[in-house]
């Protein structure tokens, strides 16, 4: 049944579900100034965001996510397909969630590269193989690592750092299964204590050990935070410890911004990679679907792209932000220079000095160095019990 249009004042309300890595205020006012409609937030953690999404299509118009959660969320059936030749800049797409890459040489990291799930296949399937249908339109993205205090980058260089026993008790970790144990499996690897098979795709038995290995750090008390919402981590990481351990880009701009001098590590090991998208509910009757339309080529258009880069984010096309941005904002994220003026945020609080680089060095750089992409594992269900359990919670 088509969801019946929440009109005010004329103008349809557009419901967004989604996490507060994309779904900021100023990302909401620039949109219902540019396209004249309402628009309504939901945001919640990452995993309460999939669960809603893929059993509640009646209470979103607009699903803003993860390319990962598709493992999830296709088969529920609560997502409709989008037809690209409504998408206005659809060729200004570059190539990596379309080929898993940027450019010929780049490596091609393991399990959740988006363009295995972007197009809809005859079938109904996703894979790789073009079609006029996608599941999730590419927006942001970028190569994670762990947050660290601002000084020790030629200290702290791999992802072992965040099993090591110097930072006991200062250590926190991302809850969501599908992204903080990529976190751990490779600080484990890097430390030659657990050696999975495939990172991305544990057998039952590994994740069997895996629980173990993490059970045992729980009691001895390694973790400080174990956290749902990066506000969550936000909050922990305070400043009166040197704290580390996982958080993404955007958190790390909301601590710059509240003063707390960290940074990104850059592991010699390589980066665990995300993309974000923008998917439809299949219940949208063709008003709400137009509204949609609407938004989703808002994004590709340059502002919403020059705001999710201040925030720390990469854009599916870079190409259109660029205008959007001052010189010494593009050289500074996407160009890996220094910045040649403070480097504001997306609410236009200083996050970076004169003078400051960006870890890890330009777009290409640091996205080719991606080793493993945020994942559902084929047991992800026995995954999350033990990973839960280990962890306490």
């Amino acid at each position: 049944m088509a969801i019946a249009p929440n009109i005010i004042d004329g103008k349809p309300t557009l419901r967004v579900l989604g996490t507060s890595v994309t779904l900021i205020e100023p990302i909401r006012k620039q949109a219902e100034q540019d396209l004249g409609l309402h628009l309504d937030f939901t945001i919640l953690d990452g995993t309460e965001a999939q669960r809603r999404g893929a059993l509640k299509p009646e209470s979103f118009d607009v699903y803003d996510q993860w390319f990962h959660d598709l493992d999830l969320i296709w088969p529920a059936g609560s997502i409709g397909a989008i037809d690209i030749n409504r998408i206005d800049n659809w060729e200004q797409i570059n190539s990596l969630p379309k080929t898993g890459r940027l450019n010929g040489n780049a490596r091609t990291g393991l399990h959740g590269d988006p363009s295995k799930r972007l197009f809809i296949q005859l079938d109904g399937s996703l894979g790789r193989a073009p079609t006029d249908q996608i599941s999730m339109l590419p927006t942001v993205h970028n190569a994670d690592s762990f947050v660290i205090p601002e000084g020790m980058e030629n200290e702290v260089t791999s992802w072992g750092s965040l099993l090591d026993p110097a930072w006991s008790g200062r250590v926190v970790l991302q809850r969501d299964a599908a992204i903080g144990c990529l976190d751990v499996l490779l600080a484990l690897s890097a430390k030659k204590e657990f050696l999975a098979q495939d990172i991305g795709n544990l057998e039952l038995e590994e994740i069997d050990q895996l629980s173990k290995i993490l059970h045992q750090y729980r009691t001895k008390g390694h973790f400080r935070s174990i956290w749902a919402d990066e506000i969550d981590a936000i909050a922990v990481i305070d400043g009166s410890v040197p704290v580390i351990g996982s958080m993404w880009w955007s958190g790390l701009i909301a601590l710059r911004a509240k003063g707390i001098p960290v940074t990104m590590a850059t592991p010699i090991e390589g980066y665990r990679g995300w993309f974000g998208g923008i998917a439809i509910s299949n219940r949208l009757d063709d008003r709400m679907k137009d509204a949609a339309y609407e938004y989703l080529n808002w994004w590709l258009s340059g502002p919403a792209g020059a705001l999710a880069t201040r925030n720390g984010a990469y854009m599916s096309n870079p190409e259109a932000s660029k205008p959007h941005l001052s010189e010494a904002e593009w050289d500074f994220w996407y160009e890996g220079k220094p910045a040649r003026e403070i480097i504001r945020n997306a609410f236009g609080a200083p996050v970076f000095r004169i003078g400051d680089i960006r870890s890890g060095g330009n777009y290409e750089e640091r996205m080719s160095r991606v080793i493993v992409w945020d994942t559902i594992m084929d047991e992800h269900n026995y995954l999350v019990r033990h990973w839960d359990y280990a962890l306490g919670l």
